[in-house]
């Protein structure tokens, strides 16, 4: 399997649109791998994994066509990880390719995220180009997409997005790509561990760099080893399992790439950005 990061921020992006804190100042400074879009993923190329308002540009940017996917799940309904005003450019008037099955375009997550697309897709042009559809996903139920078994789990995030992480396998490797969330309920690492799975991947939500934290709807570098140290102590992952740190804040502590890489490394952590595609 392949994941592609096409982005790797939270919400306000690095660096953020109005801001001048240092974060902010030293990223459009250095550019590079300092430079993060909202996040956005794609698996093998063919399965896309949220839809920011950035993903025109991750297209054009990263070199992805849009055209042929057919599947995106969604992690939970808000704005930088599901933007459905875009939803309508693949409507017969904007977009012109071959029509039938092959331009169909299947959106999964939970009942929010359903609600949130609905508005547009359940537009009357729309419903009669045929080209959308939405699949209800429910927690800890595998689903067939595609090629890959998807496993939804309940995140620890704001419940009125239905937060969702997802367990994605191809039938001979595994990955579990986690955000946004805080750390994983009891229930999620109960299901994990009766589910016999070992994990080849592992993307953590990383939203705070190695700032403390007073909540615990995303995670920081203290958080993302306690989940580390847990999955291998149920046996889902191991001294082979490529562990990622992902989706950063310009208000996260020492998150600028370089020095924020270099620290989690020590801790056996790769640091996501933006265009980086790992295969395992």
């Amino acid at each position: 399997m392949k994941l592609k990061y096409l982005g790797t921020a939270a919400a306000e992006a690095i660096p953020a649109i109005f801001c001048e804190c240092d974060i902010c100042k030293e990223a459009r400074k250095r550019g590079g791998k300092n430079i993060r879009t909202r996040s956005q993923a794609i698996v093998d190329g063919r399965l896309l994994i949220d839809f920011p308002p950035e993903t025109y540009m991750h297209s054009i940017l990263h070199g992805v066509d849009m055209t042929p996917i057919k599947d995106v799940i969604i992690t939970h309904s808000h704005a930088d990880h599901l933007y459905p005003d875009d939803i309508d450019k693949r409507a017969p008037v904007f977009s012109h390719y071959k029509c039938g099955d092959d331009a169909h375009f299947r959106f999964y997550g939970s009942a929010e995220v359903g609600d949130k697309i609905a508005a547009v897709i359940n537009n009357e042009r729309l419903k009669e180009s045929g080209r959308f559809s939405f699949i209800k996903l429910s927690p800890f139920i595998p689903t067939n997409i595609d090629r890959y078994t998807v496993t939804p789990l309940p995140a620890r995030h704001s419940p009125v997005t239905g937060p969702y992480i997802y367990m994605i396998s191809d039938g001979q490797k595994n990955m579990l790509y986690a955000h946004d969330t805080g750390t994983f309920f009891d229930e999620v690492f109960d299901y994990i561990e009766k589910s016999g799975i070992r994990f080849d991947f592992v993307s953590l939500d990383c939203t705070s760099g190695d700032a403390k934290m007073d909540n615990d709807h995303h995670m920081n570098l203290d958080k993302c080893i306690l989940m580390s140290d847990k999955l291998k102590n149920i046996g889902a992952a191991d001294a082979k399992t490529l562990f990622c740190l992902n989706h950063f804040s310009h208000n996260g502590g020492n998150v600028l790439y370089e020095e924020f890489s270099e620290k989690a490394g020590k801790f056996g952590f790769l640091t996501s950005y933006d265009g980086m595609e790992t295969e395992f």
